[in-house]
């Protein structure tokens, strides 16, 4: 092949370039990420009277009502008795479902079948709170899509940047005799 043929990056705009790949991919990504809270926003909740199937999907913990100054633990209990402790929500939800208005408590990523949602007050007081539970499909994967967008842009702008900085030394080294 040709040398001629192939533009060499040795302008230092190039760099503006390699960085606007990575912001760019970063932006996107951003926007694949948050779309996984989309399907949370429109489910249906369930009581945690009955056992949650979400081999697929991930399982969302919803409350009626807000007790911020109070902190309430959530645990997911397996059918061969392994509890598993529901993270906090990242986002404040809110989800209104047959006249109820049920707010985000927990998100569990990494659902399985015959999961039995308990949620009860760290201080042991009395709770007037009803919890109740959802099974949400395709979280995890669109949010995995995103992570995978802005991590694969990023490297692929600082591949490029890397090629601008070889090639701009590359240029000083065959002007300078």
């Amino acid at each position: 092949m040709c040398e001629s043929c192939f533009v060499r990056p040795t302008n230092p705009l190039w760099y503006l370039a390699a960085f606007v790949v990575a912001l760019g991919s970063v932006m996107i990504g951003t926007v694949v990420a948050a779309s996984a809270w989309d399907p949370v926003r429109e489910v249906t909740v369930s009581p945690t009277t009955t056992r949650a199937d979400a081999a697929d999907g991930s399982v969302a913990v919803f409350t009626d009502i807000v007790q911020p100054d109070r902190s309430v633990g959530c645990r997911a209990t397996t059918p061969g008795k392994k509890k598993v402790p529901v993270p906090d929500a990242a986002l404040d939800i809110t989800v209104d479902n047959d006249g109820n208005q049920w707010h985000l408590v927990g998100l569990l990523s990494d659902g399985s079948n015959g999961l039995k949602i308990q949620c009860s007050p760290e201080d042991k007081r009395v709770d007037n709170a009803t919890y109740g539970f959802a099974v949400v499909s395709g979280f995890q994967s669109r949010a995995n899509t995103g992570n995978g967008i802005g991590v694969l842009g990023v490297a692929v702008g600082a591949v490029f940047a890397g090629y601008i900085f070889y090639s701009r030394r590359q240029s000083r080294k065959e002007r300078t005799p």
